[in-house]
């Protein structure tokens, strides 16, 4: 990986650099920039966007510390070419628990629209079974969205996974507004989300140049 601006660090910057690179690709949680010192310090954490960055990643603010996940352009073309799009059965499942966990949540004023996707209203398995949805669909379904940390069970029902703190300031909001789209299709937010959506907005020249996804 050729960023000049790593190889320009003596040894054991370079090192600091790397340390929180790995840091934050594996990390189940937000990390902590106390803990490592490329975080801590601007021009370091620079260079520790830039060597995401020519891997197609992005360093992201979560909760207080910092994880990483694919740039909006590299999310756009794996999803475009079919790459980690769910089956139908796991995006049927994991709208229901985006719905009842955060949107429906959120849009009714009972939780707060700073919490993290995490930290969401655990939705009871029966809550999703009286949906229509079969049994079997769901277990097989629920399986595989923990398997990928997509989902999280606790005590009392399923969260969002992990996953959901590696999506960007723009994904974010995007799935957001959808959810409220689908969620209270009535309410004022929707209407104002749908008569700015309906604005026209001028061409930029990279649209088709950059078409890219984003997963972690």
């Amino acid at each position: 990986m050729d960023v000049p601006a790593l190889q320009a660090l003596s040894h054991n910057r370079r090192a600091d650099v790397r340390a929180a690179v790995c840091a934050v690709e594996t990390a189940v949680v937000p990390v902590p920039s106390v803990h490592y010192r490329a975080l801590a310090e601007i021009p370091l954490r620079i260079v520790v966007e830039q060597v995401l960055a020519a891997s197609g990643r992005t360093l992201l603010a979560v909760g207080g510390g910092y994880l990483s996940g694919y740039t909006d352009e590299i999310r756009q073309r794996l999803a475009h070419e079919g790459i980690g799009v769910l089956p139908r059965d796991d995006r049927a499942v994991l709208t229901l628990i985006l719905l009842f966990s955060v949107a429906i949540p959120r849009a009714s004023g009972t939780a707060l629209p700073e919490r993290l996707w995490t930290q969401g209203t655990p939705v009871p398995r029966d809550q999703l079974r009286a949906c229509q949805v079969s049994d079997v669909v769901l277990t097989s379904a629920l399986q595989r969205l923990t398997d990928a940390d997509l989902v999280r069970r606790t005590r009392t029902g399923y969260v969002l996974g992990h996953q959901f703190l590696r999506l960007t300031p723009a994904v974010g909001a995007e799935l957001f507004e959808q959810l409220i789209l689908l969620a209270d299709p009535d309410s004022a937010l929707a209407e104002s989300i749908r008569r700015r959506r309906a604005r026209p907005t001028a061409p930029t020249a990279t649209a088709l140049d950059h078409e890219v996804h984003d997963r972690s």
